[in-house]
């Protein structure tokens, strides 16, 4: 696995964890799986502990956390580890040659090998998720 790509990896995972916990302390339970997010009753905007804003969407959410933004969407069972390119380039957005990566071009070849080098592997619809989890 490309070492750059696994930092942002995991410090995108790092802020879906505080997202979710975040919204816990505010409320809004852990879904059980991404279908149960769908059908929970709760505004699909709103403000979370702190005045963090959040934006509720399909299988996912959108958190504005003080450290940025963070978009992600809840696995099939609820899981929080999965990402795809599109999110990782948004959530790492004006920071991607902090991450070693020259532009979203450079970050999607990188991404794309590791797909081929079987380092990441696809939920059968959007997310992916690092080999070794699954």
């Amino acid at each position: 696995m490309n070492n750059l790509l696994a930092r942002l990896i995991r410090d995108y995972q790092a802020s879906v964890s505080a997202a979710v916990e975040l919204m816990q302390r505010s409320g809004i339970p852990r879904p059980s799986s991404a279908m149960a997010w769908v059908t929970m009753d709760i505004p699909h905007r709103g403000e979370l502990d702190g005045g963090v804003g959040y934006f509720k969407h399909g299988y996912g959410c959108a958190v504005h956390l003080p450290t940025g933004p963070v978009d992600f969407d809840f696995g099939e069972q609820g899981e929080l580890d999965g990402f795809d390119l599109w999110r990782l380039a948004g959530f790492a957005e004006g920071r991607l040659p902090s991450y070693g990566f020259a532009d979203e071009d450079a970050l999607k070849a990188c991404f794309n090998a590791e797909i081929a080098a079987g380092s990441l592997v696809s939920s059968g619809y959007i997310l992916f998720y690092l080999a070794k989890d699954r």
